[in-house]
C-alpha cells in the first residue's frame, strides 16, 4: 500500500521537504505536517503497517532509519543521531522497538498504532475516538 493512498500527497511532500537536511528531523512536527491528527484509527493503523517493513508488528531501529522512505521513495535516510532520538522518544517500554501494542498488552495488533511521541496514539480500538487524539 502506498502512503499516498492514506495521506495527502502534498502534505507528504511538505513534510519531507521540511526535513530534507540531515539532522533536522523533528518527529512531532513531521507528523503534524502530515495531518495525522485528523486521521481515523484505521488510517493510523495503515500508516504503521506501511512503516513496519518486515511486518513484525514493530518498527525496529533499522526500519526507523528508513522511515522517511516509507512516505516517499525519495525520502532521505535519518541520521544515526535522528534515529536514536526518535526511538528514545517513542520507545516507552525500553525494548528497542516501537510496537503496535503498548507494554500493557501482549496481544499483537489489538490496538491502534504507534505512540503519542510519533504523532499517533496507542489505544484499545474499542476506546478509540478520533476527537480524543492528543495532538
Amino acid at each position: 500500500m502506498a502512503m499516498s493512498s492514506i495521506l495527502n500527497a502534498d502534505d507528504i511532500k511538505k513534510a519531507l521537504d521540511a526535513f530534507a537536511v540531515a539532522d533536522s528531523f523533528d518527529h512531532k512536527k513531521f507528523f503534524e505536517i502530515l495531518g495525522l491528527r485528523a486521521k481515523s484509527a484505521d488510517d493510523v493503523k495503515k500508516v504503521f503497517t506501511v512503516l513496519d517493513a518486515d511486518n513484525s508488528g514493530y518498527i525496529e531501529e533499522e526500519e526507523l532509519k528508513f522511515v522517511l522512505k516509507g512516505f516517499a521513495k525519495d525520502g532521505r535516510d535519518l541520521t544515526d543521531k535522528e534515529t536514536k532520538a526518535f526511538l528514545k522518544a517513542a520507545d516507552k517500554d525500553g525494548d528497542g522497538k516501537i510496537g503496535v501494542d503498548g507494554p500493557e498488552s501482549n496481544t499483537l495488533r489489538s490496538k491502534a498504532s504507534l505512540r503519542p511521541e510519533l504523532g499517533v496514539f496507542v489505544r484499545r480500538r474499542a476506546d478509540f475516538k478520533a476527537n480524543s487524539l492528543p495532538w
